[in-house]
Order: structure tokens, then C-alpha cells, then sequence
């Protein structure tokens, strides 16, 4: 009778890793997080868009043709680099991955997309600090001193 009972008994688990049934959820968690061609090929123009930004110079920027060359080769790359992530990703990640659909890829896209105009703004707000005029404020007028006449020396105090 135990005999008939599949992995070690008390587990959580029904069933042996390596049956069929325990590559499906990682196949289907590979289907789910795909990279399309397309969708890279869009996210490659937008990395070599801020590249054009970042350098200021436009010859960064993808050509149609540039874009659809890169586009295909980088899906591939990237959905291999995806399926021997798998191997190594905590199984807790795993399981998030797995019962949150999307997730990964939403998270890709926004450290792709969100992270650099983040940095951006950043940027942008520093020089906008550094180039923003210091108006005194009137405070800061009343308390300094009248400026003393060209060659009198001035005093605080009256010398002993």
C-alpha cells in the first residue's frame, strides 16, 4: 500500500521533480514571462534614446532598420538568460513568480523604463537647484551691517 504513495510521505508535495507534472508550472511561468521581439526591440530604442539624452548626441539614436536588427537576437538572449535564471532563483521567488502573473515581467519593464527617468529627474532637479537665483530675503538684508565708506576702516568695537 505505501508503495503506491508518490515522494516522501508528509510532503507537500504530491509528486516526484522531475515527473512531467512539475515542469509544467515552469513552462508555464516561461510562457507567461516571454520576451516578444517587438517589446524589445521598443525597450532597445528607449535604452539608446536616454544613451542620445545622457550623451547629448543624437547618433545613439536606433534607426528603424537598427532597431528591428537588434530586436530579435536580444528576445532570444534575453528569454535564455530568463530560463537559466529559473535555476537559480530562490524558490520562494519562484513560487512568487508563479502565482503572480506578470509580475516579473512588469518589474523588468519598469527598472527598463522607470529607473532611468528616475535618474533623469533626479538630474534635472539638481541643476534646476544649482541654477535657481539666491534672492536675499529681507531678514537676511537687515542683518548685515552698512557697507563703511571706500577707505575708512570699520569697527565693531571701539579700540582701547
Amino acid at each position: 500500500m505505501l508503495d503506491s504513495v508518490r515522494g516522501p510521505i508528509g510532503s507537500a508535495e504530491g509528486g516526484d521533480p522531475g515527473e512531467p507534472g512539475a515542469d509544467e508550472a515552469i513552462s508555464g511561468l516561461m510562457a507567461m514571462v516571454a520576451f516578444e521581439p517587438q517589446d524589445v526591440q521598443d525597450t532597445v530604442c528607449e535604452f539608446f534614446e536616454w544613451l542620445a539624452g545622457r550623451f547629448d548626441s543624437d547618433h545613439w539614436k536606433l534607426t528603424d532598420r537598427q532597431a528591428r536588427m537588434m530586436g530579435k537576437p536580444t528576445a532570444q538572449l534575453l528569454n535564455s538568460l530568463w530560463a537559466k535564471l529559473q535555476t537559480v532563483l530562490p524558490d520562494i521567488l519562484t513560487r512568487w513568480c508563479e502565482e503572480t502573473p506578470g509580475a516579473t515581467a512588469f518589474i523588468l519593464a519598469c527598472g527598463i523604463v522607470v529607473v532611468p527617468k528616475i535618474g533623469k529627474q533626479i538630474a534635472i532637479s539638481r541643476e534646476r537647484s544649482k541654477a535657481k537665483p539666491r534672492v536675499p530675503t529681507v531678514q537676511a538684508i537687515t542683518e548685515q551691517p552698512p557697507p563703511s565708506p571706500k577707505g575708512v576702516p570699520r569697527f565693531t568695537e571701539r579700540p582701547v
